[in-house]
């Protein structure tokens, strides 16, 4: 019976403490307890909050107009200072005005609408929009690289264009070449080279022009004065030698080559250079080469003098070039090289449209070079839209510092000290008056 007892009173104790600790745990979870409130009701709750929200800005919405029709209904009541004429005439101009507020908003959105669509048009002729034609390789030319140096290891290719602060970018980049007599040019070319003091080629004419000889389309980030006139006009002179030499050029034919300058004064610039070089040519017993200017200011009668006789190379601003595509007294249907110079001035210049005309003329691929300063969005974008798997060559004043950008050789041809004074335009290479 004492056994049994001591039993019981155990478990009593046991239970004591049980309901003890149930007992704590219930207060701690009464503590800590939030009401539980069904879905529905929540959503009406959420439901209310969102028309309060929505009724006070209704009411603010419905004050400000309120306040609006107080201050039209005062202008329109009659005021005796002021006669009904002169009423009648402030509320018509004020309706004009607001008539005119809406009409400029109406021409802005517009003026979006044209220049996303402009932006997105690719720079395509015609003919290769409507048939889906997109180029995947870049023109072949005949010209090669010496073996020798096409032969030697990239990492001499790297130190070549590291020495000169060259920056590259794209697939398959031909090798620079640091002489013009190792790039293939004639004896007249060379001579005529000589003769303006241009002994080394610059940065961007070590690594520019064997990429445009190759026939790989191009963009050159390179300032006015780097030398990068010679880049596009001594293979574009090349070329059109190349193709006359195959089969002359007839009555109206060409142009074969062709160069858009943003202003007159830089095509004329050109145009000098390609003619000098051309002379020298012709002086050393190759076929006559054309080249033709047009640009505003000019005569078009004398600009079409050259162009009846077949014409090689043109040289032309956007404006003219546009106004004889138009008027179809110029043909670019086998203009097979196109360059532009100083394409972020002619953008900026307002000549991103005319540009997009000019390139819906063309019949077939061509090598495009595009020169800029800068590298801005739209110029970006034309890079993109024109141009088949292009090689960026970038060089910096630093490059054009370390070698002397003038180009003029010292004395029994020693290349000149580089100097400060000691720096180039593209006056420098210009044939003489």
């Amino acid at each position: 019976s004492n056994t049994t007892n001591n039993v019981n009173d155990n478990v009593f104790v046991q239970r004591a403490h049980g309901e003890d600790e149930k007992s704590g745990s219930e207060g701690s979870e009464d503590d800590d307890y939030v009401p539980y409130v069904p879905v529905k009701i929540r959503k009406q709750q959420m439901l209310q909050k969102m028309l309060r929200i929505r009724g006070k800005a209704v009411d603010e919405e419905q004050k400000d107009i309120g306040e609006d029709q107080r201050d039209e209904d005062e202008g329109l009541g009659p005021r005796s200072n002021i006669s009904l004429l002169d009423q009648h005439q402030h509320l018509k101009e004020k309706a004009e005005a607001r008539k005119e507020s809406a009409k400029e908003k109406q021409l802005k959105e517009e003026e979006k609408i044209l220049e996303s669509v402009a932006e997105g048009r690719a720079l395509m002729s015609v003919k290769e929009m409507a048939k889906g034609i997109i180029y995947d390789d870049p023109i072949k030319t005949s010209w090669k690289a010496p073996r020798y140096i096409v032969n030697m290891p990239d990492t001499r290719h790297e130190r070549v264009r590291k020495k000169f602060h060259i920056l590259v970018d794209g697939d398959g980049i031909p090798p620079p070449i640091k002489s013009f007599r190792e790039m293939k040019f004639p004896p007249a070319i060379l001579k005529g080279l000589k003769k303006k003091g241009i002994v080394h080629p610059t940065p961007i004419q070590i690594q520019g022009i064997p990429t445009v000889l190759s026939g790989r389309d191009m963009i050159g980030i390179a300032f006015t004065g780097s030398g990068k006139t010679l880049v596009f006009t001594l293979p574009i002179i090349m070329f059109a030698l190349e193709q006359e030499k195959r089969l002359p050029f007839f009555k109206r034919e060409g142009p074969y080559g062709l160069i858009i300058c943003p202003s007159r004064e830089l095509a004329r610039q050109t145009h000098g250079i390609i003619e000098y070089y051309c002379k020298l040519l012709e002086e050393e017993g190759a076929p006559q080469l054309r080249s033709a200017l047009c640009i505003g200011g000019m005569s078009v009668k004398e600009q079409m003098e050259v162009v009846k006789h077949g014409v090689h190379m043109m040289v032309a601003t956007p404006g003219r070039l546009m106004d004889l595509l138009q008027k179809k007294m110029v043909s670019l249907d086998i203009c097979r090289y196109l360059a532009l110079d100083e394409a972020d001035r002619m953008i900026d210049m307002g000549f991103e449209e005319d540009i997009r005309t000019i390139f819906s003329y063309f019949k077939g691929q061509r090598q495009t070079l595009l020169f800029s300063a800068t590298m801005p969005k739209k110029i970006q974008n034309f890079a993109k839209s024109a141009l088949v798997k292009p090689i960026t060559i970038n060089v910096g004043r630093a490059g054009a510092a370390r070698s002397g950008i003038r180009q003029r050789g010292g004395q029994d041809g020693v290349p000149p000290r580089v100097s400060p004074e000691n720096t180039s335009t593209s006056a420098d290479i210009l044939p003489p008056a």
